[in-house]
């Protein structure tokens, strides 16, 4: 079932310094907590493997119209195919993804369930249930991240089909990011690779401020 984690105060943290955002600037927002994997393991990540997520939102924006003490909004990220590990110097690598889809549910049921080492008989099935919120298909996708485990990742995506598109938001941006941390000082089910702490951003009109390699590797120094 879904864990609390002790450390969202580093997350927080780490997601306002790496992820582009404008300072000033207020979007909606649905804030989740994750779980994901990739094949043979991340790190490494090497070129054609898939890296596949899971999460339950914990907080989102009054706009989106959902009501999480009474149903669940729930995230499959899928088919992100991974282009191989690049190092960029002071200790960092870099991944880019190429393809890819987000897909996120309004589930009454609230059954969202990790288990361990998926695919399982819960993982990624109770997170795809429900009725489909968004889908979306990945513009692009990119992590950072340390030998020791810990990053960050961000993508872009166009919105396809859901109740968000339309409903709530016509002619918007989307944006997905966050943190991640791999065993070391994280609760990760077996079988899963890496803790994933971050947001889905919504703006119908998204300014361009991305983060330069000095600031991300500055992050982990």
């Amino acid at each position: 079932m879904r864990t609390l984690f002790s450390n969202r105060w580093l997350s927080v943290a780490l997601f306002t310094v790496v992820i582009a955002a404008s300072a000033s600037a207020q979007v909606p927002a649905i804030d989740y907590l994750g779980f994901g994997w990739e094949d043979g393991g991340l790190p490494p990540s090497n070129p054609g493997d898939l890296f596949t997520f899971v999460g339950v939102a914990d907080s989102a924006d009054p706009m989106f119209g959902v009501d999480l003490g009474a149903t669940e909004l729930t995230f499959y990220g899928y088919d992100l195919i991974s282009t191989g590990e690049i190092p960029i110097g002071g200790g960092m690598y870099m991944v880019n993804f190429v393809g890819g889809m987000l897909d996120i549910y309004v589930d009454g049921g609230m059954d969202a369930d990790w288990g361990i080492t998926p695919p399982n008989a819960t993982a990624p099935s109770t997170f795809g249930n429900g009725t489909l919120f968004f889908r979306g298909e990945f513009n692009d996708f990119t992590v950072f991240f340390t030998a020791a485990g810990s990053g960050s990742y961000e993508g872009n995506l166009n919105g396809i089909e859901g109740e968000l598109i339309g409903g709530v938001c016509t002619g918007c941006a989307y944006t997905w990011g966050g943190v991640f941390t791999t065993g070391t000082g994280a609760q990760i089910p077996d079988g899963y690779d890496f803790q994933m702490d971050g947001v889905f951003e919504v703006d119908p009109a998204i300014a361009d401020e991305t983060a330069t390699w000095s600031d991300v590797k500055t992050l982990y120094r």
